[in-house]
């Protein structure tokens, strides 16, 4: 029987238990090395000797997803803000612009980034599940959920860091070992497949609540990571081989579509995207692989709604906005139902005759915004769709808002976000096969051409595949690997489908296309008729064109630079710890 399931009363006690307990130890048991954690006092009162202490202990793993506003940021969202999905407001993000030091790292990764702690927990969780009297059983189930957190954490490192020290158990902060050199990063990949296909072969074999990992989650984890490594290794022309992991993401994605997950389809073609992303509960849909779900009733609770409907801070950027198709399935560019010289002057004349998508992500005019009071974008209330200090674009983000006035309350939401779910599995499989040279018109049937169903667009047709002219993978950019049209379009899917949900940084990396990251975003067409309070503010300045252009004025200069943006640079604090010349830092910083 699975343990993972809903917190019942009884459970709820011992879940707030185990973390009043795991707070007491992190307050009293802090370290400076490594920032690892200290051995637990668990076992003073007899822990780790129950299935059931392992269930409990592991519950804490889950906080490793997104933690989607447990606060007052963390939205799944914002991730998107550092790449050229996205514009934040102020000064934006440092990564984006490539204007990070050796002492800035990710903010949304605890001790600066360098930090092994939660690696280290899980490690003490398996070290503590090989020496417990638990039955073979239980230790290979216990044992495939720990592995699959090493895995997640240590995917997250390799795309930050590249070469990693790689940690199988929980070492004492006395151990030597914990300042060995760095793995590999080929090692440290390897040593990830292999905990998630013992994590495939120990989770429950079926389709769970969707709240708790299963066999099916581990093979999108794989998949992604498989795919992710992949095509970094190609692009990057790593020593490293690369079919092998591609094989390997198709293999996963096929197990996954192969099990009983259809795409949301509720609401028909107008509607079904935007609303999928709108469920309160993403594990009731059959498109979901796995959520993280709020309750109130536990005071676990998000503000994703206050911010994203009424202070996002962020909006999509023109770049994102222009590679939405037109209802024909060509692109603007060659689509006689775009016209460049007057479409953009009005959001609902940019949006018309466009991959239904585009009007699913992006507010338009006639949107409703809140549910109660009724307030829409529209003329005849004075709404249009926001451009100010906290919707800098003026596309603001459609995608994951919900019109239930009761998650838009502070820190009263008990709602959900998804964390995989079956479109991104379709498109990987699309990829990493169009990537093998063994795509056929019969594996996008399967794959691309059912996302496109969903909001009734035209099929992608092999042969019927047209080069944009705008594209920029084309070798029109010297630094950026030229594809083919097919990898092109593949590649717009993409980002058309999974806007927002932070995968869009991590793509231009692993296809080694950094050089995006330094093109000027821009906004909108600014019209001083649609918004006449903006006129002269400093939101709303523009380029030669009349597009909003954010970051015009500000001092810094924004760049990638190929020799060392790729990684992110170790934070020199952690290197001083290290005997002399045993932790080097990434290339050129």
């Amino acid at each position: 029987m699975d343990l993972h399931l809903k917190i019942n009363k009884m459970e709820k006690y011992v879940y707030k238990y185990q973390w009043m307990l795991l707070l007491v130890l992190a307050l009293s048991s802090c370290t400076k090395v490594l920032d690892l954690t200290p051995e637990s006092d668990v076992t003073a009162v007899n822990f780790f000797t129950s299935e059931s202490d392992f269930r409990v202990y592991s519950n804490q793993f889950y906080d490793y997803f997104p933690k989607e506003g447990r606060g007052f940021s963390d939205f799944v969202w914002t991730a998107d803000n550092d790449s050229d999905n996205q514009i934040a407001s102020g000064n934006g993000n440092i990564f984006a612009h490539g204007t990070n030091t050796v002492n800035d790292n990710p903010p949304d990764y605890g001790g600066g980034g360098w930090n092994f702690a939660n690696i280290r927990t899980v490690n003490y969780f398996l070290d503590k599940l090989e020496t417990s009297s638990l039955t073979d059983a239980a230790k290979t189930r216990w044992r495939a959920e720990g592995r699959f957190f090493r895995a997640l954490l240590y995917f997250d490192k390799v795309r930050k860091y590249g070469d990693v020290p790689w940690f199988d158990k929980a070492h004492a902060e006395t151990d030597p070992e914990i300042y060995k050199p760095r793995d590999p990063r080929a090692t440290v990949v390897a040593n990830i497949i292999a905990d998630l296909d013992a994590a495939i072969a120990g989770l429950p074999q079926q389709v769970g609540n969707k709240e708790y990992i299963d066999v099916y989650v581990a093979h999108a984890l794989k998949a992604r990571v498989a795919l992710f490594e992949g095509t970094y290794r190609k692009y990057h022309k790593t020593t490293a081989p690369a079919g092998d992991l591609l094989n390997q993401a198709v293999k996963s994605a096929e197990a996954i579509m192969k099990a009983p997950y259809v795409l949301h389809t509720e609401g028909g073609p107008s509607k079904s995207f935007y609303n999928y992303f709108a469920l309160a509960q993403p594990a009731t849909s059959t498109e979901t692989i796995l959520s993280r779900t709020f309750s109130t009733a536990l005071g676990v609770t998000s503000w994703s709604q206050r911010f994203i409907v009424g202070q996002a801070m962020t909006g999509f950027s023109k770049s994102f906005a222009d590679d939405f198709l037109c209802k024909d399935g060509l692109p603007i560019s060659l689509s006689p139902l775009f016209d460049k010289t007057k479409d953009y002057d009005h959001i609902e004349d940019e949006m018309e005759n466009r991959d239904p998508r585009m009007t699913q992500s992006i507010w338009n005019k006639k949107d409703l915004v809140l549910a109660s009071p009724d307030m829409y974008f529209n003329e005849d209330n004075g709404f249009v769709p926001p451009l100010n200090a906290n919707f800098p674009t003026g596309y603001g983000i459609k995608k994951f808002s919900k019109t239930d006035r009761a998650l838009q309350v502070p820190d009263a939401a008990g709602d959900g976000v998804p964390i995989f779910r079956l479109g991104e599995i379709y498109l990987i499989y699309a990829e990493a096969k169009a990537e093998l040279g063994t795509l056929t018109q019969g594996d996008l049937d399967l794959s691309i051409n059912k996302l496109r169903d969903r909001v009734g667009m035209p099929h992608m047709m092999i042969g019927n595949l047209v080069r944009d002219p705008d594209s920029d993978f084309d070798g029109s950019i010297v630094e950026v690997p030229a594809i083919s049209v097919l990898l092109d379009e593949i590649r717009r899917e993409r980002r058309v489908e999974l806007g927002a949900e932070g995968m869009r940084r991590d793509d231009l990396m692993r296809w080694k296309t950094g050089q995006f990251l330094a093109q000027t975003p821009l906004g909108a067409k600014f019209n001083p008729l649609v918004y006449p309070a903006a006129v002269n503010q400093p939101f709303a300045r523009t380029n030669a064109e009349g597009f909003i252009e954010p970051y015009k004025g500000l001092t810094f200069v924004r760049q990638f630079d190929e020799r060392k943006n790729y990684l992110y640079p170790i934070p020199p604090s952690q290197i001083g710890l290290y005997p002399s010349g045993v932790l080097t830092q990434n290339p050129g910083w």
